[in-house]
């Protein structure tokens, strides 16, 4: 009798479990939105088949290159649109310009009195890269490039050293960071990336040995979650700001320069590098020679508008060389040719709302007057910012975008208000959160599942976060193959 009670409640749960899978696959947060959505398949469908960028920004707890890798293979082996072996390398590119060259000093940044970079050769190392993927898909016209920006060499040398190092005397030591921040290697345009020995492989074997003092699960959750990857926010939101803006800037100027023609008839197999002339192309701006998608992971969403930001004014007292002066000009009409030439951008998983709390902007000069109306004395005036917050820079957005169609499209209104932004969440991952109206610009805030759901109770906190890419609901609806699945709440 018990054993019956006990199989009646499974089937019970099952079923219920059952009911939420029959639930719509790609849930609105506006009933209706999906149907307004334009998509990667019809950029690579247009008529003059220009080629497309997908500007990859990954996002915290990133361990070595590849995490567009996701992305790469499901369009292949569940839109069926390629084979994995159709996308092609067309090679590596690193920060090499301005405070990223090899022969200068590194930044006198500090943590309590100690430099985070000792030497040319350590910052070196820390240089952020680009990798270029080139495929042609089943069914479209057009190339496709996905221009993976990797800015996780930045941040190793301050959470192996000050983070990893140290938790290995207090929570106990994590083996494989430590593998990770102990290692060196060359970069493999197709592996995981440079690496370099942050901590010593004799002082890393060392902490190996320690006997972790915190209990098994505890210890795991925070060397992953708040060592290894919250504190990724907290560099991005920091001083260290301006050092990832302006890599990604340089990064995303060597995007806009790569050509996938040139790299796919370069016959050696080398990978080498096509160069393309956009820079021909801003006195031209009748004509979409290039179209570019950003497709960013959590903190990548904020990486990637932050390059809206020009590059910090130089150092008071000191002249900017002619070199200097033109390579930040070419870099702002770098970021001006790919934003006016985007349209459409994809977050995967947002923190934009938390991240926003570190970046407050003046309110309007009517909060004077309401806090007189309570008997408040008037507020002190807010210190500026020498970076623009969330909603100016997303506006400037728009404003290159819709001078841009204005331009291509003199005739067409409608056209001018090309700008998209989708924000896709799983509700049960814990690193998400839902994307406002942002200026002028709204978003679209889409609901999915990445993983398996244990009777309402449990999902994977990894997979929810991690693999957004992998969802099928969500590839076919970022190309197309789907205007809605469903407008369930």
């Amino acid at each position: 009798m018990q054993t019956g009670k006990l199989t009646c409640a499974l089937l019970v749960l099952a079923a219920l479990g059952g009911a939420g899978l029959a639930r719509a696959k790609v849930v609105e947060d506006t009933s209706g939105s999906l149907r307004t959505l334009s998509s990667i398949a019809d950029a690579l469908d247009s008529a003059d088949r220009h080629p497309v960028h997908v500007l990859y920004v990954h996002g915290i707890d990133q361990v070595g290159a590849g995490d567009s890798g996701k992305l790469r293979n499901s369009i292949c082996t569940e839109l069926k649109l390629c084979d994995v072996t159709d996308w092609k390398s067309g090679g590596v590119e690193f920060a090499d310009k301005g405070e990223f060259s090899s022969s200068v000093q590194p930044p006198t940044l500090a943590y309590l009195g100690s430099p985070v970079w000792n030497n040319p050769d350590e910052w070196h190392a820390a240089a952020p890269f680009v990798v270029h993927w080139v495929v042609h898909l089943k069914g479209h016209s057009a190339v496709l490039v996905v221009d993976e920006i990797n800015w996780w060499p930045l941040v190793l040398a301050l959470k192996c050293r000050r983070v990893v190092a140290a938790e290995a005397h207090l929570s106990g030591p994590d083996q494989h960071l430590l593998q990770v921040c102990s290692e060196q290697s060359v970069q493999d345009p197709g592996g995981l990336g440079r690496f370099y020995p942050w901590i010593p492989a004799d002082q890393a074997a060392k902490l190996a040995k320690i006997r972790p003092r915190a209990v098994l699960i505890n210890r795991t959750v925070k060397a992953g979650l708040v060592d290894w990857a919250l504190s990724d926010v907290l560099l991005a939101v920091g001083p260290m700001g301006g050092i990832l803006r302006d890599g990604l800037r340089q990064l995303m100027a060597k995007s806009a320069a790569f050509d996938p023609g040139k790299a796919e008839a370069d016959s050696s197999g080398s990978g080498g590098i096509g160069k393309y002339d956009w820079k021909a192309q801003l006195s031209r701006d009748n004509a979409l020679d290039q179209e570019f998608i950003g497709v960013t992971h959590s903190l990548g969403s904020y990486l990637l508008f932050n390059t809206l930001n020009p590059e910090f004014a130089n150092v008071p007292g000191e002249s900017l060389s002619a070199a200097d002066a033109a390579r930040k000009t070419a870099e702002e009409n770098a970021i001006r040719y790919i934003f006016e030439r985007t349209s459409l951008v994809y977050f995967f998983a947002n923190q934009l709302e938390m991240l926003e709390i570190t970046n407050l902007e003046s309110a309007p000069d009517s909060s004077t007057t309401a806090m007189k109306s309570r008997g408040l004395a008037p507020a002190p005036s807010v210190p500026t910012s020498p970076a623009a917050n969330f909603r100016t820079l997303v506006n400037r957005w728009k404003d290159y975008q819709t001078s841009f169609q204005g331009v291509l499209h003199p005739s067409d209104v409608a056209s001018r208000e090309k700008v998209q932004v989708v924000a896709w969440s799983d509700p049960s991952d814990v690193i998400t959160y839902r994307v406002p109206k942002i200026g002028d610009v709204e978003v679209v805030n889409l609901y999915v599942k990445n993983a398996t759901r244990w009777f309402g109770i449990f999902e994977s906190p990894t997979k929810a976060h991690g693999d957004y890419a992998k969802n099928i609901d969500m590839l076919r609806v970022m190309f197309g193959e789907t205007k809605i699945q469903g407008s369930a709440h």
